[in-house]
């Protein structure tokens, strides 16, 4: 059966694959679930290499729960500027296969969207114990991204956005989107996606990306879209209070509301070009954007 979880962290793709390669911080995200050790005290090494690693695991510190051998490898990335993938293809005393794919994409703002991709067949009784352990996996991953975000949050060298850099940011897309009033309904989406991608974790934001979204649905006559908003609208006050926000969802009814997204390519340089734009020091009266009076 498969787990696939997804979170955004805040810190850079670099930061988070430095992190993964190091022992010492799988043993701080696992703990206090579930605590492995060295087989007969056997010393750590301080970084993750490709080949197999034999673990003792005890539930909270306290109850067996057998072996499990970590085979760690490298997988190239799926596409050219990704990331490589972490895979542990392991198997221990309760699961025939244990295997997990680590895959981290880039967000805006130097996040990052990490992503624990689970495979698990068990060993015993496989049609009861495989739905046990991927219920297991759930809680254990939940567990542990938890605890990465936490640990991503402590990194002192994340520079957090200013909230004003961002709302100037965010009012260019929204200029650009309404000045682009010519262009193709395709590209003036983008503008508004990237409003929504950038201006999510901002209720205020949050809201006018959506509003100026059901208003150009509205517009095309796209009813479809426009309820998809409508819907969408309802539940921003919902996600902020639960702190439930699928980070770099484009905010379109055509996706999921609940699922973390990778923005495009092309939203992610609509959102660095606004950023840019709203770093530039405003002319100075009477002086024109492009030189002097």
């Amino acid at each position: 059966m498969r787990v696939r979880l997804s979170t955004p962290l805040n810190a850079p793709p670099e930061w988070v694959a430095a992190q993964l390669q190091s022992t010492a911080v799988f043993r701080h995200i696992t703990a206090p679930l579930v605590r492995f050790k060295r087989p007969g005290g056997a010393p750590w090494p301080t970084h993750w290499s490709p080949g197999d690693l034999p673990l003792q695991m005890r539930l909270l510190g306290l109850l067996p729960l057998g072996t499990q051998t970590v085979r760690i490898s490298v997988e190239p990335p799926a596409q050219a500027g990704a990331w490589p993938t972490l895979r542990d293809n392991g198997e221990g005393t309760l699961m025939r296969r244990w295997d997990h794919r680590i895959t981290l994409q880039p967000l805006p703002s130097g996040r990052t969207l990490y992503t624990d991709d689970i495979d698990v067949v068990a060993r015993h009784l496989p049609w009861l114990m495989t739905p046990l352990s991927a219920a297991f996996a759930q809680v254990f991953y939940r567990h542990r991204q938890r605890r990465w975000r936490q640990l991503a949050a402590r990194h002192a060298a994340e520079p957090m956005a200013d909230p004003l850099h961002t709302q100037r940011a965010f009012d260019h897309l929204l200029a650009a989107f309404a000045s682009d009033a010519g262009a193709p309904s395709a590209t003036r989406w983008r503008w508004l996606e990237a409003a929504h991608v950038l201006g999510q974790t901002t209720l205020s934001l949050h809201w006018r990306s959506h509003t100026a979204m059901l208003r150009y649905a509205l517009q095309l006559r796209d009813m479809r879209e426009a309820g998809g908003q409508r819907l969408r609208l309802a539940l921003v006050p919902l996600g902020h209070t639960l702190a439930r926000l699928p980070i770099g969802n484009t905010g379109r009814a055509r996706v999921s509301a609940l699922v973390p997204m990778a923005p495009q390519p092309r939203v992610t340089r609509l959102i660095n070009e606004a950023m840019a734009a709203a770093s530039l020091p405003p002319p100075k009266i009477g002086q024109k954007s492009g030189g002097s009076a």
